[in-house]
């Protein structure tokens, strides 16, 4: 009984281990340990080509989630307002209200833009 266990286990060992080299009672390793080697080998890398291709995928599926997300809180929002009507009344008096600062930082601007000339033909006038 324990012979045959350990028989089994030693032959699930090696089929566990099929990308070593199984060696023959000479100490030679077979040709057919080589192919299963390299047949090992092929299965991996297409494993490897599947599992890029699903991380891939899965980036794009989260990329499409993230757009998803951004219309369903901007439609949510647009149900909160009372309709699209509202939020677009609401939208052009923020943005006339950002247009309003935006122009009184344009003159702030052209103020120091003028006295920074006046103070630089000053400076070169002396």
């Amino acid at each position: 009984m324990f012979k045959t266990s350990y028989l089994r286990e030693v032959r699930k060992d090696k089929y566990e281990r099929s990308d070593v080299f199984e060696e023959d009672g000479d100490g030679t390793s077979s040709p057919s340990a080589g192919a299963s080697a390299i047949q090992g080998w092929e299965s991996l890398q297409e494993l490897n080509g599947r599992f890029a291709r699903y991380i891939t995928r899965a980036r794009v599926l989260e990329q499409r989630n993230a757009v998803f997300r951004t219309q369903l809180e901007t439609l949510q929002r647009v149900e909160e307002a009372g309709g699209p009507r509202e939020a677009f009344t609401e939208q052009i008096e923020e943005n006339r209200r950002r247009i309003r600062e935006l122009a009184s930082e344009h003159g702030t601007l052209e103020r120091q833009l003028r006295d920074a000339s006046r103070a630089l033909d000053e400076y070169t006038s002396k």
